[in-house]
């Protein structure tokens, strides 16, 4: 399992029911493979469609123990209240949007296991799952925003890819540095117990 593009039609779509009594994939493998994904990018929530999938679920979490799979989700009511924060998008990667987005969020869903839930999140929780929710309904986060601001951002993930890059180099480099420290040490005290052992086998 791997993302697809962010210049994938899916990501535009409206995604398609799951047939909660036959379901047309198999939940738990996707689940599982969809955690896998998620935790490899060090994201918090994963949809569907960022995976190819044209059917309406979505995990948030941060790790496999904490992860929730929502399918098929109905947002019931959502807060008056909202707050600004940023975001980001697996699908974008290093491009960070700051928005509003209501403060909790009721809804209902059905697990991997076919069940009915309903529940409450609040706070970044709540921002993840509308986040997601978005994903199964066409929209992404570059949607919800001008399209000053998003340039704005791509200008920024520039600057932050650069630097990561910098960064990665930088480790790498420092990483050979201390093998070839290391290499020559041993090869040094090789060196030296080879002089030790000449010097014996003379006494």
């Amino acid at each position: 399992m791997k993302l697809v593009s962010n210049k994938d039609p899916i990501l535009s779509k409206v995604l398609e029911d799951i047939n909660i009594e036959n379901p047309q994939i198999d939940l738990k493998q996707t689940k599982d493979e969809m955690i896998e994904l998620m935790v490899s990018k060090r994201g918090l929530g994963l949809s569907a469609c960022q995976v190819g999938i044209d059917y309406k679920l979505f995990i948030i979490g941060e790790d496999k123990d904490t992860t929730m799979m929502f399918v098929n989700p109905q947002v019931i009511s959502v807060s008056e209240e909202t707050e600004l924060d940023f975001e980001g998008c697996l699908s974008y990667p290093d491009v960070f949007l700051k928005m509003h987005r209501p403060t909790s969020v009721e809804a209902s869903w059905y697990d991997e296991d076919g069940n009915a839930q309903t529940g409450n999140f609040e706070g970044y929780t709540a921002r993840c799952f509308l986040h997601e929710f978005d994903h199964l309904h066409g929209v992404v986060f570059s949607d919800k925003v001008s399209r000053l601001k998003w340039e704005r951002a791509l200008k920024k993930k520039q600057k932050i890819t650069k630097q990561r890059n910098q960064l990665t180099a930088y480790m790498q480099n420092a990483q050979i540095a201390i093998d070839n420290a290391k290499a020559a040490k041993d090869a040094s005290a090789n060196a030296q117990i080879a002089i030790d052992n000449a010097i014996a086998a003379q006494e």
